[in-house]
């Protein structure tokens, strides 16, 4: 009897403090920092300590009534057309409507709804496939849209979530956790000054490929400073335009 009842007791209290993870509809979310926004990024790659720059992505966030549209114009060196990335969610919980990004490598439609619908042209290999998947609605945040997401949070130092999300790639599709992996209070120097900073770590999935990334972001507007990223093989920096 004893047993049964430590046992019971044991699922009570996983149950009771077990992380869920995070979807569209939780009120978790910071969302009074949402807010119209235009800024740059500077695209490095690093080796061995030194940097390369590689882009430019010049970004704006548009809140309307309804929906928050998000759209990457990303200049890259040498290419004769800048890559494009938009992706637009419902603005009362934030849950995804459409995606879309053209680059030199691919161009992804996907609308999402009862399904997730739409066409992915691999522009390397010549081919297109047409996406057709059945992923229960308001169940999941767009992918593309989580880099936006974690600035919006409730941190505090030690801070740790998961985040359901939908990526699609040919290889590797459907549902994908994001992993906040810590959170710790530091700062940012830039020409303005000092900026106390939430240093976030994640753990995310994407196109098949998981990588660490350490975000900075300002704790007085979420303002994103920078964005550093290991692939298990290349070292990105992404950082914010002077």
């Amino acid at each position: 009897m004893k047993k049964i009842f430590a046992t019971i007791l044991l699922f009570t209290f996983t149950s009771l403090f077990a992380q869920h993870a995070v979807i569209p509809g939780d009120t978790i979310f910071e969302t009074k920092y949402i807010q119209p926004e235009r800024y740059q990024m500077k695209w490095y790659i690093v080796q061995e300590g030194n940097k390369h720059e590689v882009a430019r992505i010049n970004t704006s966030i548009q809140p309307g009534k309804y929906k928050i549209a998000i759209v990457n114009d990303i200049d890259v060196n040498n290419a004769k057309t800048t890559w494009i990335d938009s992706t637009i969610t419902l603005r009362s919980n934030l849950s995804p409507i459409r995606h879309y990004s053209d680059n030199l490598e691919r161009a992804v439609k996907l609308k999402f709804g009862a399904s997730v619908t739409g066409s992915y042209n691999d522009k390397i290999q010549k081919k297109e496939v047409k996406v057709n998947e059945e992923v229960a609605a308001g169940k999941y945040f767009d992918s593309n849209f989580f880099p936006y997401l974690v600035r919006l949070l409730p941190y505090k130092d030690g801070y740790t979530k998961e985040i359901t999300t939908y990526d699609y790639h040919p290889a590797k599709k459907g549902i994908v956790i994001q992993k906040i992996m810590d959170v710790k209070s530091g700062t940012y120097r830039n020409k303005n000054g000092l900026n106390l900073v939430w240093i976030v770590t994640t753990m995310e999935t994407i196109k098949g490929i998981t990588s660490q990334v350490k975000y900075y972001i300002d704790k007085s507007d979420r303002k994103i400073f920078k964005q550093e990223i290991f692939d298990g093989q290349l070292n990105t920096l992404i950082e914010r335009s002077e």
